[in-house]
């Protein structure tokens, strides 16, 4: 099922979609709840919060467009959810199902390159907007070949995760373990636990495309920005990066060759060699702080190395790592089994 084989065809947006504003919620008005609310950003499908506010704009079964700040984005919502003033809705005239709702999603996101932000992509735009689809013998879009495409691309990627999944839980040795609950704590100082080493500024201009992360203060996409081929010494692995500015205190754990912007502290244990599920449990507990700090009360070095944490310990008041290092193996082989439908093993 080759995209090259078919027959495409223009049809101006306005054609396939009714075409919606959006309402914008102030960051002061913002109540905290469950219903997505949607701005122009480029991650996570366009979420920005979860609020319980109500206003005209909640729908689902919609494509919100960002009209604004990341332009041209495209990102199609099932659920139902809010949307601001910077995306446009786009509902559907006739009826369709999530694969080729996908499909579109896609077309639609090809013509970001055209726009920026002196640009913006509106209603007005958008009425005039064309994109190009395969079509049938009637030279109407092809929504069933959309459907079988999306569906064969979603079964590929299905047996590629199964794959990966039963890999990794042949690793994950299933071990019983008191609760959480039930085991003893210590508060540490991460500089008792941590060394903490700096990153380094690099502007965007003097950025070199290529393979290397490039791990900047953001709260998403595991903290990469950019993708460069750039080397300093701020290059390490198998470390956690935590935000002291910008998204303050977000953690995430990078066991690949990275380098970290200035806004970003790399942090590697000090008594012993750190694995994935040992930072993975070491970076719920940091993040833990969160709370405290601001974009204006930086995480800054001085204030990390007093930050207290607490953390498990063995009978000799000693952070246990064993321990950690099993409650995650634990329960990342709980999720794994879960994912993909197989009887729980009893730890």
């Amino acid at each position: 099922m080759k995209l090259s084989d078919r027959e495409w065809k223009k049809f101006k947006i306005c054609d396939i979609f009714n075409i919606d504003s959006g309402k914008d919620i102030n960051e002061g008005e913002i109540i905290e709840g469950n219903i997505p609310y949607i701005t122009a950003t480029s991650f996570d499908n366009g979420v920005k919060h979860f609020v319980s506010n109500i206003n005209k704009t909640l729908e689902r079964n919609v494509i919100s467009v960002n009209r604004t700040g990341s332009v041209g984005y495209a990102f199609y919502h099932k659920y139902e959810a809010l949307y601001s003033n910077n995306c446009r809705k786009l509902k559907f005239k006739k009826q369709v199902n999530q694969f080729v709702a996908l499909f579109l999603t896609n077309q639609i996101m090809q013509q970001k390159i055209k726009y920026n932000y002196g640009y913006i992509m509106g209603t007005e735009r958008l009425n005039k907007q064309y994109i190009t689809l395969p079509v049938n013998e009637k030279n109407e879009p092809d929504y069933a070949f959309m459907e079988d495409y999306i569906k064969q691309k979603y079964e590929i990627r299905e047996k590629k995760y199964n794959k990966y999944v039963k890999e990794s839980i042949k690793e994950l040795k299933c071990k019983k373990i008191i609760p959480l609950s039930e085991k003893k704590w210590e508060g540490f100082s991460i500089d008792d636990l941590f060394y903490i080493k700096s990153g380094k500024r690099l502007t965007k201009k003097n950025m070199i495309e290529g393979n290397m992360p490039f791990i900047g203060s953001i709260d998403s996409n595991n903290g990469i920005t950019n993708f460069i081929s750039n080397i300093n010494n701020s290059l390490d692995s198998n470390v956690l990066g935590v935000n002291y500015n910008g998204s303050v205190c977000e953690v995430f754990y990078h066991p690949y060759e990275c380098i970290f912007s200035d806004d970003v502290k790399h942090i590697s244990l000090k008594n012993i060699q750190g694995n994935k599920y040992i930072y993975l449990f070491f970076k719920s507990i940091i993040y833990k702080q969160k709370i405290k700090y601001t974009y204006g009360y930086k995480f800054n070095e001085n204030r990390m190395k007093r930050q207290i944490i607490m953390v498990p310990v063995n009978d000799k008041n000693e952070p246990d790592y064993e321990y950690m290092e099993q409650y995650i193996k634990n329960t990342m082989k709980q999720k794994y089994n879960k994912y993909i439908n197989i009887n729980q093993e009893t730890c």
